[in-house]
Formats: C-alpha cells, structure tokens, sequence
C-alpha cells in the first residue's frame, strides 16, 4: 500500500458522509469523500435533530452553528385530527438527562453545508470530489478497491477501507455480503411545503395528526431563506401517478382536509418517495463498512433515522481512530457492527414502526386507549420523562454504549 492508498474511501455526500469526512480530519486520519453528484441537493429530507446528537456534535464545536441556524422544539403535539391536541409534551422535563433538552429543526443540506464549509476551512487538503460515483468495491488483503464513475470516465481508487454512507441504494452495501431485510410500505409518503404559518392557529412547531383514514405529520424548518417554512407529510396510494398527487386540486384537498382555512394555500414545493423499513444484516464486511441509510432505512415519523446515521459514524470514527493510531485490533469494527446494528433493530425499527401504527389506527376503542395513556404520561412527570428517553434516542444511544 502506498502513502496515497493508506486512507479511508467515503461514498456519499450527504450529512452522514460529511460528518465522517469532518471526524476523519479532525483524528487526523486521511480520508476522501466521493459524491456522485455535483451540488448538495436541497429537496425535502430529514429535518429534526434530537439531544444526543447535539451533544456528540457539541464535542466538536459544531452545535452551536445548529443552534444558531435552526429552530428550537420545546414541546411537540400529538394531534387528533378532528379532536385537536391529545398530548402536549414538554422535552424539557429531560434537563436533568442532556444539556439540550429540546429538538432543533434544521434541514439535512444545511447541516451538509455547514459540515463541508468546516472541512474545507479547516482541512483544505482532506479531498471532497463531486461527480465521483462509487458503482464497486472489492478488497484484497491489503485494502480495498474502489471502481468510481466521473464525468471522465471510470477510476480505479484504493484506500484502507470502505466507508459507504451512500444511502438506501448503498453501492457499497451491495458490494458487500450482507442482505438488507425488512419491507416496503404499501403506500407512499407526500411531502408538501407552505409558508402558511400554523403557529399563531394553535400548532406546536412539530405536530403528529392521528387518523384512522389521513394522518399526517406537520412540522416547521426555517425554509431556504430562514423565514420558515412548513412541511405536512401525507401517506398516499402507491399506485396514484405522481403527477395526479400533485395536482392542485389534489394538495388543497389533502391541506385543508386536517386545518380547513379561508382561499388555497400556496404550495412552494411537493415531493413523493417510497418508504421502507430494513436493516443490513451486518454494517461490515472487512474492510467495507457502512452507516446511515445505508445501513437502516425507516418511515420518518419521529426524525430518528437521520440521527441514528450521525451516530453511527461518531461511534465508528472514534474506533477506527484506535485502530489507526493505537494499535487497536479490527475487532473493534465487529463491535461497532453489534453495537450500532442492535439499537437499530431494538429501537430505531420498533419505535418508527410503533409511531406509523399509531397514527393509522383504525379501530376506535384502541385509538382511544391510546390516546388515554398519552393523557397520563404527560400528566406525571415520571412517566414523561421516561417516555421522552426512549422517543428522544437518549435511550438507544445508551444501550448501544452497554455492548461490549
């Protein structure tokens, strides 16, 4: 291996890759990002932050540039849809468990900007190549081989080892052994954006609206100008065309039919995507590792898979930093593999499945037992408390730590 190959290979430029890239640099270990597209793309994706991961990206210095850029969630609804608020929940009554007992809003291609704008400053020789598609990896005894795919042709890269942070179509996870279980969702999920502003009619900045028929999920980002903007996310039939879920007429019916107002809102953007619910059945092979979606992909309802991705790659930059500096044995890298994979599986899988099940109850006298024991859990501080550890990840992040 040569000077040039002994680095870390990332795939993927989305805020899971930017964020290996930042902690790579930081550890002083080399590393290139290779993103297959050339800008950071700015469509609606994941928005919410929870506490540990401001308080992972506290340590190195980069919560407070969150902060500053997005909106900080107090408290969030749950909402019947013709009932009104069933469950008012205050995160602060986690005070005594995070320094940040509250959520941020902020949108994944700001965190992507931020995050490449604090490599570039701080580490201008840590190579970040756009137009660079990761199609194959393989590995040999001495490291790994990447076959990437630029406007010039097919490249031939090595490195040490393979991180694929790459997304639910993972290159390098297909490149892997490993199988990616779980299923599909029989509808889709529309995401429609408006700056009409919910807060002064009563809404939480981030709003669960349960139904048996239209549930939706409503929540405020601070918009690309910083003046907010609010995103409703609606399941749809799989089968509808696109274009027919876009239809004017379509996006009014579905807007007012959860908050009915005086004239149409004005939609600004609408996007539709397929969700799934799987977990890679091993987040190494070798030298290949993967994080983020590619490594577990989720229904978004409660904000947790974007979170889960920087938590991955906290924990598995730490233990390659042991290995690469302190002699530490690749063992470590099972151990990410059980530590990281287990709490997606016990958490991250049963709590966003658990949420969708709840919001689309469709027998009465459950939905309504439900909500009853959503009444009693904010109305003892114990038990919210409690409840907001486990929907907050402080919960999941701690067992992870417990596995040896």
């Amino acid at each position: 291996m040569t000077n040039n190959d002994n680095r870390i290979l990332i795939a993927g430029g989305g805020p899971i890759g930017y964020t290996a890239a930042y902690l790579l640099a930081r550890r002083g270990i080399p590393c290139t990002l290779l993103e297959a597209g050339n800008k950071i793309f700015d469509d609606p994706r994941a928005g919410t932050i929870h506490p540990p991961t401001l308080e992972l990206f506290a340590t190195v210095g980069v919560t407070p540039i969150m902060l500053e850029q997005g909106y900080i969630v107090r408290n969030y609804h749950y909402r019947d849809r013709r009932a009104g608020i069933v469950a008012d929940f205050d995160l602060g009554v986690l005070s005594d468990d995070t320094p940040y007992p509250h959520r941020v809003m902020l949108e994944q291609h700001k965190i992507c900007a931020i995050l490449r704008k604090l490599l570039l400053d701080q580490f201008p020789n840590t190579p970040v190549v756009l137009d660079h598609r990761v199609a194959n990896v393989r590995q040999d005894g001495a490291g790994v081989v990447a076959e990437v795919e630029t406007p010039q042709g097919t490249k031939t890269l090595r490195g040490r080892y393979m991180l694929g942070c790459d997304g639910g179509r993972s290159q390098v996870r297909k490149s892997m052994n490993v199988a990616f279980d779980g299923f599909t969702y029989d509808e889709r999920f529309l995401i429609l954006s408006t700056r009409y502003d919910f807060e002064p009619v009563g809404y939480a900045l981030t709003n669960y609206i349960a139904d048996p028929e239209q549930w939706c999920a409503l929540f405020k980002v601070p918009g690309y100008d910083s003046q907010g903007m609010w995103r409703v996310v609606f399941p749809v039939d799989s089968t509808t065309p696109v274009e027919t879920l876009y239809e004017e007429t379509n996006v009014q019916r579905l807007i007012q039919g959860f908050h009915p107002k005086q004239g149409d809102y004005k939609v600004e953007h609408r996007n539709v995507y397929q969700v799934h619910q799987r977990v890679a059945s091993s987040y190494r092979d070798g030298r290949m590792l993967i994080a983020g979606d590619a490594a577990h992909i989720n229904n978004p309802l409660g904000g947790m898979g974007m979170n889960f991705g920087f938590h991955d790659v906290f924990n598995l930059v730490e233990k390659l930093a042991r290995i690469w500096f302190e002699g530490e044995t690749e063992d470590l890298l099972d151990q990410y593999d059980r530590q990281r994979r287990t709490v997606a599986q016990e958490y991250l899988q049963r709590q966003t499945i658990e949420n969708k099940k709840n919001m689309e109850n469709k027998n009465a006298a459950g939905q309504m037992r439900f909500y009853e024991e959503l009444r009693g859990i904010v109305a003892d501080r114990a038990k919210q408390r409690a409840y907001l550890r486990r929907v907050a990840m402080i919960d999941g992040f701690a067992r992870a730590a417990s596995i040896a």
